[in-house]
């Protein structure tokens, strides 16, 4: 789930619910590389590894985040953390901030948005225009994670290789 989807489970209230939570939510689950190393379908339960999965199962996914964001590659040992985890450490950061990009974009549409209705300029508002900008919205944001993808692709291979040959 999304920050903001989480945070209404705690304090209820009207929540728009859009493409660019379902981007956040994939982010999350990309997580799940934390809990056994792709190809080689080891798991790895070293302390390290651990700690990471009850910060992404609890209420501290955010510790989490940082984690992921403030360690360099070869602070991921990959005896304790798997090579498919260490090296997707590499595509998680950018990816991070290309969501948190297009959150801060969406967020200032949605604030618009409710300006012109606030104004009574509904008028203005072509009647699709949420449902318009959910499709902008979430063809930007799938098109970016598979830029990175691409990017990246190098590196994920040796990954993905890497973790056959040990098996």
């Amino acid at each position: 789930m999304s920050w903001n989807l989480v945070n209404i489970l705690w304090d209820p209230q009207r929540y728009l619910h859009s493409p660019v939570d379902d981007l956040e939510s994939f982010y999350a689950a990309q997580w799940a590389a934390a809990f056994n190393d792709g190809a080689s379908g080891k798991k790895h339960d070293g302390h390290g590894i651990r700690q990471f999965r009850e910060k992404i199962l609890g209420d501290r996914r955010s510790d989490a985040t940082l984690m992921v964001l403030l360690n360099q590659p070869d602070v991921w040992e990959e005896e304790e953390y798997g090579a498919f985890f260490t090296n997707s450490t590499t595509l998680l950061r950018p990816w991070f901030e290309k969501l948190n990009a297009l959150i801060t974009d969406w967020k200032r549409l949605v604030a618009q948005a409710k300006q012109l209705e606030d104004t009574k300029m509904k008028e203005h508002l072509a009647d699709n225009f949420l449902v318009d900008n959910f499709l902008v919205y979430g063809y930007r944001g799938v098109a970016e994670y598979f830029e990175l993808i691409h990017e990246h692709r190098v590196s994920l291979e040796e990954a993905v290789y890497i973790s056959v040959l040990k098996r």
